[in-house]
């Protein structure tokens, strides 16, 4: 049977982490720290982070197909809190009561962790198995696969390293190697020595949390449940930093994210470390959504500062925040148009102009444009177009009215200071199409130069992948 990945003992990170990340999380912490401070001010914070706990309780199993969840009794769960009697039957494949006993091991587990890191214990080995033992505390069996093919299920030892191998078998007949039980112990020691070592260097959390989820992955230690260990250990790091727990939703293309532990095992950390950049920057938009949804009006105190934030968010009262958000985005936006400026005439010199061809950039805003909103939407991203907005569009007219555009917004109603990109490509018949990877963010915090940088190697990719996508339309 062919081998698609062999099993090589891990690796540690190279001389440079730094080049792993184009860096956008130092500027959001920045910005963070000052949106934390207000919502511990008003009391709110509490409220986000439960809510924002009990969704990596719940997603964190989905995604390993340990239980299905009707995404509205998600919502409700996440807004109210774990109980069985908010899981009506028919929305879930298992018994309500255990699907959310197993969603609760999640929840308290993820507790402990911030216990963990307050109380200064070592990471060991230990606290490994501790974690996967916590976990899967109401799992009990586990699918085998003989070799035969028959699956077959198998009593779970919770917090015991594997003592057969779990290689999976993909569709086309190649194998995955793990880690093989012989060598689990050596290897998960040396993870342990390795992340300790860590500790002495100024890596960034996002490397080093797809780090730590990348070679825990690769050794596989335990018989089930490694995937909910790694992305604890990767939330792990994040909790330490002062981030948010790791959440790799189902609304996220699956593909995407196995893609990248896929590239990582090929050496290349990148698009992993992307992924986990971007989960952070969806909980703190998240943050100032909840900010917004719990915060009582009580007082007529209350009542005139939330007019007052309403206003700030409209742009009646331009803050500092916004004035550099906005100089930034106008700026990049200036870049977009002059990228796809030269695309179009090389697409003009390289294909002329047969049968009436014809490759043009538009410019400027496009009100009340649904394929546009639909695509922008699609990247999760809720458009507030009255605050920014802004389009630059590579027109594909090749018999069909095509276009690969970059879409700039502010990104709210209820936020400030963000503005979003978002690319995506029309083609004729099944409208929009998004392109992996295709979402950017401005923040107020990050200089114009950094931003630049981090902007043109973002725009080279979506052009790239867009004009790929393009051409197999044809």
């Amino acid at each position: 049977m062919a081998a698609g990945y062999k099993w090589h003992p891990i690796t540690d990170l190279g001389d440079d982490p730094r080049s792993l990340t184009d860096g956008e999380l130092e500027s959001l912490w920045r910005v963070w720290q000052s949106q934390k401070k207000d919502l511990a001010e008003r009391e709110v914070l509490h409220e986000f982070e439960q809510r924002l706990r009990r969704e990596w309780a719940i997603e964190t199993g989905i995604i390993e197909d340990v239980y299905t969840l009707d995404r509205g009794v998600t919502r409700t769960l996440i807004e109210k809190g774990i109980d069985a009697a908010l899981i009506p039957h028919g929305t879930t494949n298992k018994d309500p009561v255990l699907v959310a006993r197993v969603i609760q091991d999640h929840f308290e587990t993820l507790e402990g962790m911030f216990d963990f890191i307050g109380g200064q214990r070592a990471f060991s080995t230990g606290y490994v198995k501790e974690l996967h033992a916590a976990l899967l505390r109401n799992q009990d069996v586990h699918a085998v696969v003989d070799q035969f093919g028959k699956v077959f299920e198998k009593p779970l030892e919770k917090g015991v390293y594997k003592s057969l191998p779990n290689n999976p078998t993909r569709p086309d007949g190649a194998v995955h190697e793990y880690c093989p039980p012989e060598h689990v112990a050596s290897e998960m020691d040396e993870l342990v020595r390795m992340y300790s070592e860590h500790q002495t260097r100024e890596i960034p959390p996002e490397v080093e949390a797809a780090w730590l989820h990348h070679r825990f992955t690769q050794i596989h230690p335990f018989a089930d449940g490694n995937g909910r260990v790694a992305r604890a250990l990767a939330s792990l790091v994040f909790i330490k930093r002062g981030w948010f727990p790791l959440i790799i939703k189902r609304d996220d293309p699956q593909r995407r994210y196995i893609e990248a532990l896929e590239k990582a095992d090929a050496v290349d950390l990148r698009p992993l470390v992307a992924i986990f950049v971007e989960s952070q920057r969806a909980a703190f938009i998240e943050a100032s959504e909840v900010a917004y949804d719990v915060t009582p009006i009580t007082s007529t105190h209350d009542a005139v500062i939330a007019v007052r934030d309403r206003l700030l968010q409209r742009g009646k009262l331009p803050p500092t925040e916004w004035a550099r958000a906005k100089e930034t985005a106008g700026v990049l936006y200036q870049l977009a148009g002059q990228r796809l400026e030269e695309v179009a005439a090389e697409l003009r010199q390289e294909i002329g102009n047969p049968g009436g061809f014809d490759f043009e950039v538009i410019r400027g805003k496009a009100p009340g444009d649904p394929v546009r909103e639909a695509a922008i939407r699609a990247a999760g991203i809720a458009p507030d177009l009255a605050e920014f907005d802004q389009a630059v569009r590579l027109r594909l007219n090749t018999g069909r009215q095509e276009a690969l555009a970059i879409s700039f917004q502010g990104i709210g109603p209820r936020f400030r200071g963000f503005i979003g990109v978002v690319g995506y490509l029309f083609v004729q018949g099944p409208g929009p199409l998004p392109i992996e990877g295709a979402t950017f963010q401005i923040n107020y915090e990050e200089d114009i130069e950094t931003a630049k940088s981090r902007f043109s190697k973002w725009l080279d990719g979506v052009v790239v992948r867009g004009l790929n996508q393009w051409r197999q339309s044809l």
